[in-house]
């Protein structure tokens, strides 16, 4: 990993040129490496659906100041999604999986926290964003923003523990990183009670070294979480309070003659499992040794001793290189996110690669609907969601969203309508800009910006 999701500062002179990218927040933690997706223009039907919806809009904005959408709040299973390409954010609603409102942010996520407090049950109503240089929380039902945590650094991987009081942020790490290096990278935890007087502040620190602290998950009672240091090749597991490293675990034997590379990490709802996309090859933008992805599976039953149980790699079926994962409520599954290939599943009852979905296009990352039944699956490329349907294990339906989703996550906090942010977003669905474009963290060729 090692691109960056979002747009820099550009110069003047370059911005007339065509492909450009839009100025954004953050650029001086960005990458310059970014597809601008509205480069070759807008596609008409992009075109004609959004002239309808600016007309609507537009009509309603004029005579009622409000906007068809959300509930003004009503507890509704509910999927965020993240639209890179033009700083949108798609709401679906997770029963009828169709898109409910659109709504301009300005800023975006690729990988927000969505692991926990997305459920059903569950009465928390921010989202976390991870963007160029920190997190942002913004309120669910009015979308804005609520605080902003510097972490100082580009990639940021940030997940709440269960009860919602802490915010965990893995910082800084990278498959792009250099292989040497002096920068302190850093974990923190944040508060994320809204009641508390500190809300969104930092309340504990841990400084890592050259290590590159890469993607944060937590294990079902929150007393623990993991962390995968992409450039020390290690499994780091944290007690969440006190906030301090318990122990590291070795990442294992390479499959080639690169490095393990361990950078991305899902536990299982239950806390059994570990899932580790690691990148085998070597660390940097142009690896001496090509990275080709494989799939760990550790098990975490003895949260303070992980022993690794089994790995996937090109030879047992593995057809690319995996982002990231997400694990099955029943621990029946592991779904693979795989760039240009589609959504590989791993049977983890025998631990072996079982297929591949088509999704319509590339996806880095998804979320699991607030029932855990059905897991969506932003595809970038194609301005769609895919939903996958976990009993049948195949996709059941993909719905239109904005211009190249990235990142999702679950509530049931919907936000209220707002008929200006709707106009916006219609017209950002074409290109047109609105203030600074924040930017936010992907992989390695995989990265959009309006």
């Amino acid at each position: 990993m090692s691109d960056n999701c979002g747009c820099g500062t550009t110069d003047p002179a370059d911005e007339e040129a065509a492909g450009s990218p839009r100025p954004a927040k953050g650029d001086e933690l960005a990458n310059d490496a970014r597809q601008n997706p509205f480069a070759d223009g807008v596609d008409r039907r992009r075109l004609l659906q959004a002239s309808g919806t600016v007309g609507a809009t537009a009509a309603l904005a004029g005579c009622s100041g409000g906007g068809s959408g959300g509930d003004g709040g009503d507890a509704v299973p509910t999927m965020f999604v993240f639209n890179n390409g033009d700083r949108t954010l798609s709401v679906i609603d997770a029963e009828s999986d169709e898109v409910v409102t659109s709504s301009f942010l300005g800023t975006t996520a690729s990988f927000p926290a969505n692991q926990y407090s997305t459920g059903s049950d569950a009465a928390h109503d921010v989202l976390w964003l991870n963007v160029s240089g920190g997190v942002r929380a913004v309120d669910q039902q009015t979308l804005e923003e609520l605080a902003y945590v510097e972490t100082g650094f580009g990639p940021n991987y940030p997940n709440l523990t269960p009860d919602g009081e802490h915010l965990l942020i893995a910082s800084g790490g990278t498959t792009g990183l250099s292989p040497e290096g002096d920068t302190n990278h850093a974990i923190f935890r944040v508060d994320a009670n809204r009641e508390s007087d500190t809300f969104g502040e930092v309340t504990a620190e841990i400084e890592t070294g050259y290590v590159g602290p890469c993607d944060m998950t937590l294990g079902p009672n929150g007393d623990y979480a993991f962390v995968v240091d992409v450039a020390d090749e290690a499994i780091r597991v944290l007690s969440v309070d006190p906030f301090e490293t318990v122990t590291r675990v070795d990442a294992g034997e390479p499959v080639n003659d690169g490095n393990v590379l361990p950078f991305m990490c899902t536990a299982s709802f239950d806390g059994e499992l570990l899932l580790v996309e690691n990148g085998e090859g070597t660390l940097g933008g142009e690896p001496e040794v090509p990275r080709e992805g494989s799939e760990s599976v550790w098990d975490i039953s003895d949260p303070e001793n992980p022993e690794e149980i089994a790995k996937i790699t090109r030879d047992d079926g593995l057809p690319g290189a995996p982002i990231t994962s997400e694990v099955a409520p029943d621990n029946s599954a592991a779904y693979l996110f795989i760039p240009g290939e589609g959504v590989g599943v791993i049977d983890l009852v025998a631990n072996e690669y079982a297929t591949t979905l088509d999704v319509g296009g590339s996806s880095i990352g998804g979320a699991w609907g607030p029932n855990r039944e059905k897991l969506y699956v932003p595809v970038q490329d194609a301005n769609q969601v895919a939903v996958i349907d976990h009993a049948n294990r195949e996709v059941t339906t993909t719905v239109d969203v904005g211009e190249a989703p990235t990142g999702a996550a679950a509530g049931t906090v919907r936000p209220e309508s707002d008929a200006v942010s709707s106009l916006q977003a219609s017209l950002a669905s074409l290109g047109i800009t609105f203030g600074d474009m924040e930017a936010s963290w992907c992989m390695d060729d995989h990265c959009y910006c309006g």
